[in-house]
């Protein structure tokens, strides 16, 4: 005690040195360690040492030793490096079931990289993995298929019409657990009791009374369209698999394989189901994780997306739940490195996740708001012109020009950029230019031609259905991309649900805040990409997470950064607005009523909106519509959005020469709507600085 008062300098100094050594003997032993395990699972060296053969030598060690020209040889060293990576594999699954996280991931990434297995090891290898360990699989790059199980068939002596019964049994049983409305509803319509027939006489079969509701072939996607909104509603989600529906949905699969729209629908089903994490062990057993490692890289999105989605769910070693309204665009596959910037996107009425961000064709007839030209049916990376037919496109189109001097002009550059010229001496302008800007519009609307032929070089041969995901996370490292889905409609008269109350805009709002929370959107910094009614909610929502004293809730506010606006009506449409004689006949919906022109909830919203971004700054960026849209049905055009209500009075404004549904569909990466959105994102990544 008497040293401690009489030397407090010395003991003060000996506590921090010893603390200090205790910290970096701590950090030195988990560097190691960490450094002996990557060593450990480290299988570069087989994919270096794969196409020639390893001999063992006296002392023990192996050696590559080239063997061509002895056939027999050549294939005894070949059965012994294969016998070697099978061996290899097996302690890899060893390891990717310890408790160490850092070890099941890194050993379940390299048990993917190892490939040209026989048969029936991969058979051993799949009987030996369990559900965890396939879904890391599955979130894998290049995975072989072979390292999933086959779908148990259950079913494979029943008739369609077996499975028809299979199907109204689940769904009785199903209305009886929940005891929905709708869902009952649907049982009345779709089904028919065998007793009712009796009102019709002997001449009529049950079956063919049915046929005369609804064939059969379009009953059992008509239930999955249930099924599907059932599942949507979240609690009831888990209740499908405690009555045995995922080997009925398998089965229903396998019938409708070359049905596009019955597979998305299943996928859609299955993503709302892997919010229940417990449900991984029986969606594994059924054979799920295996399908879903294959759908993630289906062409269309409608199936891709929702597959990344599940199987992000299903992740145990990954922290988000991505709930009903979410889903993860970029990365889809497991991360090594943390994301610095999360950018959500947010589409408007009548809009979706799966065709209100793709691609916009140059050629296509005008996109109906009304019509069924908004959703088409199907959604694949390939139903469009690749870039052969574009590079004729534009011969054609070069030839066209009357102007002798551009005309030669385009040709030349065409021909130096054919033979790799870096053609710096030019510069060129971006496609969707702007025909109106204010004065705080910078750009850029050009690049460099060195730039440009970079980025022809590179870009993708076929058309996309999302670029956010396609293009986005190929220009920038480091994002986290979501896709924001809900459900409109423009009329009362044809409700999604009869029963479900309709949300509002700032109950929209409610719900998204709080799934945004849960995965954890606001701990870095975010930019949100709008469409129409997708800006009021981020508005609407900024304004409620500003004043929320949750401070993970206020982080979706104080980590802003930018907004885009494509054609958000900051103070209603005139489209929304109709007299009380067309109100009795249109009965519009909530969201219409809602986005009438001036209406006092949007000007409130908006005003409050503006002091917010007083007090903190943010990048906002603005595009609106100068050409009026079609609507389809009716065959007449309007401006959804007129300039003084797309106009927020703040950042970069600019009138774009498109239509409603046009202006956030780029035409290529080229676009300058696409271009801009580039450039904002760019440079909040730079200033975010290092994680």
């Amino acid at each position: 005690m008497h040293f401690l008062k009489k030397y407090p300098k010395i003991v003060k100094f000996t506590c921090l040195a010893t603390v200090s050594f205790g910290a970096g003997w701590l950090y030195y032993q988990v560097k190691t360690t960490k450094k002996i395990l990557s060593n450990a699972l480290d299988t570069s060296i087989l994919s270096i040492i794969e196409p020639t053969a390893v001999e063992k030598s006296k002392d023990d060690d192996f050696f590559v030793i080239d063997i061509t020209g002895d056939p027999n040889r050549q294939e005894t060293y070949l059965q012994k490096w294969t016998a070697l990576k099978f061996s290899f594999a097996k302690r890899l699954l060893v390891l990717a079931s310890s408790e160490n996280r850092f070890l099941r991931k890194r050993a379940v990434r390299q048990l993917a990289r190892i490939k040209k297995l026989e048969s029936w090891q991969y058979s051993q290898l799949a009987d030996m993995i369990d559900a965890r360990t396939a879904v890391g699989l599955a979130r894998t790059p290049d995975v072989e298929p072979r390292l999933f199980n086959n779908p148990p068939l259950r079913f494979l002596g029943h008739t369609h019409d077996m499975i028809v019964d299979v199907m109204k049994d689940f769904l009785v049983n199903l209305h009886a657990m929940s005891q929905h409305p709708c869902m009952g509803y649907f049982i009345s319509k779709a089904f028919l009791d065998l007793h009712e027939v009796e009102k019709f006489g002997d001449d009529i079969t049950p079956y063919e009374l049915k046929n005369f509701i609804q064939t059969s072939e379009e009953l059992l996607p008509t239930c999955l369209e249930s099924l599907l909104h059932h599942a949507s509603l979240g609690k009831y989600a888990k209740d499908i698999a405690e009555l045995n529906g995922l080997p009925l949905l398998m089965e229903i699969h396998n019938r409708f394989k070359d049905n596009l729209s019955v597979t998305a629908t299943i996928c859609r089903i299955i993503s709302y189901l892997s919010m229940h994490r417990n449900l991984l062990d029986e969606m594994y057993k059924s054979g799920w994780v295996g399908l879903l490692a294959q759908w993630v890289k289906h062409d269309d999105v409608r199936i891709s997306i929702p597959a990344s989605k599940a199987l992000a769910n299903l992740d145990c070693d990954e922290d988000p739940v991505y709930l009903q309204r979410l889903y993860p665009l970029h990365p889809s596959t497991r991360i090594v490195q943390t994301p610095k910037v999360d950018v959500v996107f947010i589409h408007g009425l009548l809009g979706g996740v799966f065709f209100t961000w793709r691609q916009r064709q140059r050629n296509q007839d005008p996109l109906g708001f009304l019509g069924k030209k908004g959703a088409p049916e199907s959604l694949t990376q390939n139903n469009s012109t690749c870039i052969n037919k574009q590079c004729t496109e534009k011969r054609n189109k070069i030839q066209r020009i009357s102007d002798p001097q551009m005309r030669e002009f385009l040709e030349e550059f065409e021909t130096h950029t054919a033979y790799g010229c870096l053609c710096n001496d030019y510069d060129f302008v971006w496609e969707d230019i702007p025909v109106n800007t204010n004065e705080t519009a910078t750009g850029p609307y050009c690049c460099s031609g060195f730039k440009y032929v970079c980025m022809e070089k590179s870009e993708d041969e076929c058309y996309t259905n999302c670029w956010p995901r396609d293009w986005l996370a190929q220009d920038c490292d480091r994002l986290r991309i979501i896709g924001v889905n809900y459900e409109t409609n423009l009329s009362l008269w044809t409700p999604i649900c009869p029963v479900e109350k309709v949300k509002t805009l700032e109950e929209r709002s409610d719900e998204l805040i709080e799934q945004l929370e849960r995965v954890e959107v606001g701990k870095r910094p975010i930019v949100w990409v709008t469409h129409s009614m997708g800006g009021l909610m981020v508005k609407c929502l900024l304004n409620k997470a500003s004043e929320n004293g949750n401070k993970r809730i206020r982080d979706l506010y104080t980590n802003t950064r930018g907004i885009i606006f494509y054609s958000t009506p900051h103070l209603g449409s005139s489209v929304a607005s109709f007299s009380q004689a067309s109100a009795l006949v249109i009965w519009p919906s909530i969201e219409v009523q809602e986005l009438q022109k001036h209406s006092p909830q949007l000007v409130q919203i908006h005003q409050k909106f503006l002091r917010l971004i007083k007090n903190h700054p943010m990048k906002i960026v603005t595009f609106v519509e100068t050409k009026p849209t079609v609507v389809s049905a009716m065959k007449f055009k309007f401006l959804v959005v007129e300039p003084d209500s797309g106009n927020p009075g703040y950042g970069e404004y600019y009138e774009i020469p498109l239509d409603h549904l046009g202006i956030c569909k780029p035409a290529s990466r080229h676009s300058f709507l696409y271009q801009k959105v580039l450039h904002m994102i760019t440079s909040i990544l730079e200033e975010s600085g290092p994680v």
